[in-house]
């Protein structure tokens, strides 16, 4: 086939690019997903939208491609409509595979014969960890939240990062319909072991707005939001949120090791890529440990480990999320302040601020190994 006018190869190799935080264009199931979600002709038009941080009205659109406003709309309307890119009034843009498509695909709940080859392809080109070829330098983006009523009575009793003070700076709130990941797993024939897939995630202020607007949540006053929190709490799920303050607009994912993505590709495997260092980090009396390994089954991150009755912690797995105190039934686990935490940014304009320094010099040394293997191949 000619990879000139074969829109596939084309779109896969825009997908490849940083800017949309793609797996390699080679990738087989990149080329699969791409040609289940977009048929041939709005492959050609996605061809012509930008990144997901800009967008591009439909005249714009039709310069670049070469066709007629009139001929493109009804294209650009049915990939927005399957949650494949952004757009409509405000103009048109490409998404990332994951965040992205994957949320917006699955955000409304649909259990078509697409939606379940959607999720099967897409879950499994995320499973190859390509995400991790853009973290070679810490981001530190996500924090986790610490429980309040699990924490050790020792501990500060005023935690401004609680989400209690998530609920009380915000006049929108909001839930989302369902949680994409448990999703993706319910459509693969396999039920999350922790939580229920309408568990969505809690959004706050902006966000909120955001996803009530396209439909995808139900606005909760605040009363009805802590009654949620509450039960993700009971189900022993761990809270992320951007690494904002709590009078940002934000949104807090309710995560599990069975079903996340993000957990399970990305914190999973280095909680040190994206989580900045928490607030509290568990500490274990051995002494008075029992071995009876509650705390093992509470810890979606792996870093309680019984082995042979002997109980072990690794504290670089320790997320402060405080679900192993309130599953000793022995006492032996309490929370104690991280002294390498750093408060969280007062909003994402500043988080990018703070992680620039981090992303300028991961770019710079890609850009070193490049020189290198171009010299090399001389």
């Amino acid at each position: 086939m000619n990879t000139e006018i074969d829109p596939y190869i084309r779109l896969a190799k825009l997908f490849s690019t940083e800017a949309m935080i793609g797996p390699d264009e080679k990738e087989k199931l990149l080329m699969e997903l791409l040609r289940h979600c977009f048929t041939q002709e709005e492959a050609a038009v996605a061809l012509h939208l930008p990144a997901f941080y800009t967008t591009h009205d439909i005249e714009r659109v039709a310069r670049s491609s070469g066709r007629r406003p009139d001929e493109i709309r009804p294209l650009l309307e049915r990939m927005v409509a399957k949650g494949l890119i952004r757009g409509r009034g405000r103009g048109y843009a490409l998404l990332p595979i994951l965040p992205g498509m994957f949320e917006n695909v699955l955000m409304d709940g649909g259990e078509t014969p697409w939606h379940r080859e959607f999720a099967r392809i897409a879950s499994r080109l995320y499973e190859t960890g390509y995400v991790r070829r853009y973290l070679e330098q810490p981001t530190r983006v996500v924090r986790s939240i610490p429980l309040g009523r699990e924490l050790d009575s020792r501990s500060e009793p005023v935690d401004p990062d609680r989400v209690e003070q998530m609920i009380r700076a915000h006049d929108t709130l909001a839930v989302l319909h369902n949680c994409q990941c448990r999703q993706a797993r319910y459509l693969e024939g396999q039920e999350c072991s922790r939580a229920n897939r309408l568990d969505g995630c809690l959004a706050f202020g902006s966000f909120a707005h955001l996803y009530l607007e396209r439909g995808g949540a139900r606005r909760v006053d605040r009363d009805s939001m802590r009654s949620i929190v509450r039960e993700r709490i009971d189900s022993k799920l761990v809270f992320f949120a951007g690494n904002v303050a709590a009078g940002s607009a934000n949104q807090i994912c309710t995560c599990c090791d069975c079903c996340c993505h993000m957990l399970g590709q990305i914190i999973g495997v280095d909680p040190g890529l994206i989580v900045t260092q928490p607030k509290y980090l568990a500490l274990v009396d051995e002494e008075q440990c029992t071995g009876c390994g509650r705390c093992v089954a509470a810890c979606n991150l792996g870093a309680h480990r019984l082995e042979s009755g002997i109980h072990s912690l690794d504290p670089a797995r320790c997320v402060g999320c405080g679900h192993c105190v309130g599953a000793c039934p022995a006492g032996a686990i309490v929370m104690r302040e991280n002294r390498e935490y750093r408060r969280p940014s007062g909003g994402f304009r500043q988080l990018a601020l703070r992680l620039a320094p981090a992303k300028i010099a991961a770019m710079l040394k890609g850009r070193i190994r490049g020189k290198a293997k171009s010299t090399d191949g001389r």
